[in-house]
């Protein structure tokens, strides 16, 4: 295959590359829509949410927002959003920093504790049901390398 003036060298992908990329997204796709779903007949928030909450009540003393950006496993469109909305619900409260006036740190409340709890009653056993059988496979642990490897 010839380059594309000044673009990368383009390399030939084998049809198994393609073929685990497209397993992997169709897999993460299902399995998301399967968890939503779940959450959603119980009346409880949708995934992001769970995450979010997680990330806050694992975090002693709260977060500021740019750290929860990080280390949430989503990506961060429109967290702002989602964030007012979480803290409009009173699951998160926004205080001030103590090391910057003008910066917030968020902590997660007794309700969104609870709320966290209710979700992880829907979502671990998801979890469970969709992966169960692999992570006893004895090549589980090179699948977790091997994903953990694109992870930048």
């Amino acid at each position: 295959m010839n380059s594309p003036p000044n673009g990368p060298t383009w390399k030939v992908h084998t049809t198994q590359k393609i073929a685990f990329w497209v397993a992997l997204n169709l897999a993460y796709r299902s399995v998301h829509r399967e968890i939503e779903k779940a959450l959603k007949a119980e009346g409880l928030p949708p995934l992001r949410w769970y995450d979010v909450l997680w990330e806050l009540e694992r975090a002693d003393g709260g977060m500021r927002p740019f750290e929860l950006e990080r280390s949430l496993i989503f990506e961060q469109s429109n967290l702002s959003r989602m964030l007012r909305r979480i803290i409009n619900d009173g699951l998160v409260e926004e205080r001030a920093y103590e090391g910057d006036g003008r910066g917030k740190v968020l902590l997660i409340t007794a309700k969104g504790l609870e709320v966290r709890r209710d979700m992880w009653t829907v979502y671990g056993p998801q979890i469970e049901r969709h992966f169960g059988d692999i992570g006893d496979r004895p090549d589980a642990g090179e699948l977790i390398k091997i994903l953990k490897s694109l992870i930048s």
